[in-house]
């Protein structure tokens, strides 16, 4: 995964996708694509960079009135001086026009637009998504292509698990990268796919005036596509595209070095080394399909200390196994409400936890915080287990492909004795924690409780990436 996030880190820095150029030093990223929360404030920044546009184009409208005004008067005393050129009047409005008109058409030619709306880019652009936010965005999307086996025009179409949401669908940019991206990876299907629909957006969906200011031109898009079919041993095809390019462009010095060598390998094929893919682990885990939860477990109502003699609590048992329960309504809705408050202003990336957590998190103290220390207190008198008075309680939200997985490992290496994770939201599609050894998938609702004992070096847990909603749980060791 090192190898993904350096090639993705390579290809934004090929698009030119930093505008270094006007930045003196680039700020950390703001982990807008691990976090909806982060995400929230791209739509504030977008707010405040239309209206500042907005006031920039009726600037510059009300300066060409002014212009069209000079121009249209010009234009008009200039006709009635040529029809009337020995009239006494027009050389007099003549004479004077030119006198004292001109130093204000002058002066009007000379204003300098849009200045505080350029200084407000200006300051802007420091707050614009980094590399890393954009290598995380690709990253969840790729992830999220490959775990759950989304076709790449539906994505384009913004259709999703089969149901059409009424969004504006990507273009040919959109497309482009993806097709660099899987191209930069050497999975040469994908990247043709992409740069297929990349070219039927270019040439269906553009605008005349948008494809003059666009980075991207047609045979651009046309030389992917060559490098791609030249990748998956297509080589027929890849000429077909030179040749393509070459109708376009009689001089594309290097189409014109790529033929002979299709030429060669059309009749000397190479052998195409398969690539490894990434996600691979979380796909199988993800899209398996597991049992429907046994007949013989059942629910109760939990009553076996003092407290919850006075407060029964609801348990679904899941497993017969090990000790694995889920507790309904564990949370009320002001409780939910304290933890996320709490948590906003202090989310952020942790740098050491595994490649495969796509997340924020923040780190909340019982000694600190009387909702933690209540929760602490409940969840050790359901479960008999202590709580590490030194560990922080993880309130974690996520993001694009979010999930949360920081050992990586199928066994754990931790040595506590069991889990508590605590969702603090539902999530509408993605997000099951998976016991893939129990043939066991649980879904997140708002309120829950999850704990299971991790007994005899048990398969651990592992959560599969969010495809759809704002998710945000509660994590919490449990030790003897």
């Amino acid at each position: 995964m090192v190898n993904l996030r350096l090639l993705l880190l390579l290809l934004t820095a090929y698009l030119g996708l930093q505008t270094k150029a006007e930045l003196k030093t680039w700020p950390d990223p703001y982990n807008v694509a691990i976090s909806s929360e982060s995400q929230l404030s791209l739509l504030k920044l977008k707010e405040h960079q239309v209206n500042n546009l907005y006031n920039y184009k009726e600037g510059l409208k009300s300066h060409l009135k002014h212009v069209q005004l000079a121009v249209k008067y010009s234009r008009d005393l200039l006709k009635l001086a040529s029809q009337y050129s020995n009239n006494l009047w027009i050389r007099f409005k003549l004479l004077r026009h030119l006198r004292n008109d001109w130093p204000q058409y002058f002066r009007l030619m000379n204003i300098k637009l849009g200045t505080e709306e350029i200084a407000f880019s200006q300051k802007q652009l420091s707050a614009l998504p980094t590399s890393e936010d954009f290598v995380d965005a690709l990253t969840a999307i790729y992830k999220l292509q490959t775990v759950y086996d989304l076709d790449a025009a539906d994505m384009a179409s913004g259709i999703l698990d089969g149901k059409e949401y009424n969004v504006k669908n990507w273009g040919t940019d959109e497309c482009l990268i993806f097709g660099l991206m899987y191209q930069a990876l050497k999975l040469y299907d994908k990247s043709e796919y992409w740069l297929q629909l990349a070219l039927f957006y270019y040439s269906e969906y553009s605008h005349k005036k948008q494809l003059d200011v666009t980075l991207w031109k047609y045979h651009n898009i046309l030389e992917y596509i060559v490098e791609a079919n030249k990748g998956m041993g297509n080589y027929l095809e890849a000429k077909q595209y030179a040749q393509e390019i070459l109708a376009i462009q009689p001089n594309h010095t290097y189409m014109l070095s790529q033929l002979p060598k299709l030429d060669y390998l059309e009749n000397n094929p190479v052998n195409i080394t398969k690539v490894e893919k990434a996600f691979q682990h979380q796909k199988a885990l993800c899209t398996k399909k597991y049992k429907k939860r046994l007949v013989n477990l059942y629910c109760y109502y939990g009553s076996w200390s003092s407290f919850l003699r006075m407060a029964p609590i609801k348990v679904e048992e899941l497993s017969k196994e090990i000790y694995l329960n889920i507790f309904p309504d564990f949370l009320s809705q002001r409780e939910i409400d304290v933890l996320k408050n709490a948590s906003r202003s202090n989310l952020q990336r942790i740098e050491d936890l595994s490649w495969n957590c796509s997340c924020t998190v923040a780190e909340l103290s019982g000694s600190s915080n009387h909702i933690v220390r209540n929760i602490n207190r409940r969840i050790m008198d359901i479960t008999g287990m202590e709580i590490d008075k030194n560990n922080m309680l993880q309130v974690i939200n996520y993001g694009m492909a979010g999930n949360y997985n920081p050992e990586d490992t199928e066994k754990s290496v931790n040595g506590h004795k069991g889990n508590a994770l605590i969702f603090l939201s539902n999530a509408e599609q993605g997000g099951e924690t998976v016991f893939d050894s129990l043939e066991l998938k649980v879904k997140p609702i708002k309120g829950s409780m999850l704990i299971w004992a991790n007994t005899q070096d048990t398969v651990l847990h592992h959560q599969c990436p969010l495809l759809k909603g704002n998710m945000w749980c509660k994590c919490i060791l449990l030790l003897y």
